[in-house]
């Protein structure tokens, strides 16, 4: 009976002594977790107040940027873009333009030089040829619009063919000298303006202010 007693309480004292075991370890997974929440909301409340002075700081930096500074920046932005215009301006009168398509004849002025009277450059249209010609006075009275012209140089293989254009209404001095000796050098001519068609018009491009003979059809 002794022994009996004796294992009885042994083995309540050893469950006794394994619960204290567990309270312990569960008091000290407690307080475990306690001090990890604690460090947790501490961490929380350092983020926030980290954040909450950078917060502060940035509305320093903003309240220090003052309405005068503003306006000085924009200023200088407004220079800035004055300045660019000016120069873009100035690259632009660097360069001669010309109104119209065409080609050059003649340079007077080439780029460093002083622009003479006779100017820069030389420029026409040739994409459709014309020729001024002569007609004495007393035979202007045959030639009518649209009438066909056959114009012949020696500078231009076979003949360039158009059309009377235009008459001018002034009679002026001859400006083309005959060769033949005998002939009144003072007469009195009226312009005709033939117009070149398109095929004559591109044989005579490359002469400007070319001589011509030019019979007109009546």
């Amino acid at each position: 009976m002794l022994d009996s007693k004796r294992l009885t309480l042994a083995t309540a004292q050893q469950q006794q002594a394994e619960a204290k075991a567990n309270l312990r370890r569960i008091q000290a997974s407690k307080d475990q977790q306690l001090v990890e929440a604690r460090a947790n909301l501490k961490r929380i409340q350092t983020s926030r107040f980290q954040q909450l002075n950078e917060g502060k700081a940035t509305l320093d930096k903003i309240a220090e940027v003052r309405f005068v500074d503003v306006a000085a920046a924009q200023a200088e932005v407004n220079r800035t873009i004055a300045a660019v215009k000016k120069a873009e301006a100035n690259l632009r009168q660097a360069f001669v333009r010309s109104p119209q398509e065409g080609e050059i004849f003649k340079i007077h002025t080439r780029p460093g030089e002083i622009v003479s009277n006779d100017g820069i450059v030389e420029m026409g249209q040739n994409s459709q040829m014309y020729a001024v010609v002569e007609v004495y006075q007393s035979d202007i009275n045959k030639v009518r619009l649209g009438q066909q012209v056959r114009l012949l140089s020696d500078s231009i293989a076979g003949e360039l063919l158009g059309s009377v254009d235009r008459l001018d209404s002034k009679v002026e001095r001859q400006n083309v000298i005959n060769s033949d000796p005998t002939s009144n050098i003072d007469s009195r001519i009226v312009e005709v303006h033939v117009k070149l068609d398109q095929p004559s018009s591109q044989k005579a491009a490359k002469f400007s202010n070319l001589q011509v003979k030019a019979v007109i059809s009546l």
